[in-house]
C-alpha cells in the first residue's frame, strides 16, 4: 500500500487552503438553504393572499368572492404541503453546511441524495408560479441545489476532501 500522504498548503493564517470549488459548494448550499426557508415562510405566511391574487388575476375580477375563498382553501393545502417540504429541505441543506465545509464525504453523499429532489421540487413550483416571488425563490433554491451538487464533486474539491481525510487519519492514527 502506498504510504504517501500529500501535504496541504498552509497559508499564513495556519488553516488549510480551500479550493474555490469548495467555497462555491458552501455558498451554493447556503443560498439553497436560505431560499428554501424563505420560500416556506412566504408560502405559509402569505400563501392564502398570494393564491387569492393569483385566482383573481387568472379568472377576472367578476368572480364571486365566496367561490374564490373556497378554491383558495382547497389549493392552500397543496401550497402548505410544499412549504413543509421546503422547510425540511432547507433544514437539511442548512445542516449540511458544516460537513460540506469540513470536506466530509458523507455530507457530500447526503447532499447528492437530497439535491435532485430539491431541484425537482423547485421546478414543480416554477410550473405553478403562484406569484413572481415564489417563482424567483423556487428558481434560486433549485439553482443553488444544483450548483451545490455539481461543485461538491468537482476534481479540485475531491482532491481537497481526499487530502483532508488522509490528514485526519494520519493525525488520529
Amino acid at each position: 500500500m502506498n504510504d504517501y500522504i500529500p501535504t496541504v498548503h498552509q497559508p499564513a493564517g495556519g488553516t488549510a487552503g480551500r479550493p474555490g470549488t469548495l467555497l462555491a459548494a458552501i455558498l451554493s448550499t447556503a443560498l439553497a438553504a436560505a431560499s428554501m426557508l424563505v420560500t416556506a415562510a412566504v408560502s405559509l405566511i402569505a400563501g392564502r393572499s398570494l393564491l387569492r391574487d393569483y385566482l383573481r388575476e387568472e379568472l377576472g375580477a367578476e368572480i364571486d368572492a365566496a367561490a374564490v375563498d373556497s378554491v383558495v382553501e382547497a389549493a392552500f393545502g397543496s401550497l402548505q404541503a410544499r412549504a413543509y417540504a421546503w422547510l425540511f429541505f432547507g433544514a437539511v441543506f442548512g445542516l449540511l453546511l458544516v460537513p460540506v465545509k469540513d470536506g466530509r464525504t458523507w455530507g457530500r453523499i447526503v447532499l447528492s441524495v437530497v439535491a435532485p429532489v430539491a431541484v425537482l421540487l423547485g421546478l414543480r413550483d416554477l410550473t405553478d408560479m403562484v406569484s413572481p416571488i415564489t417563482g424567483v425563490l423556487a428558481a434560486l433554491a433549485a439553482l443553488g441545489a444544483l450548483a451545490a451538487l455539481v461543485t461538491c464533486w468537482l476534481p479540485a474539491t475531491n482532491r481537497h476532501v481526499r487530502t483532508r481525510g488522509q490528514l485526519r487519519r494520519s493525525q488520529s492514527g
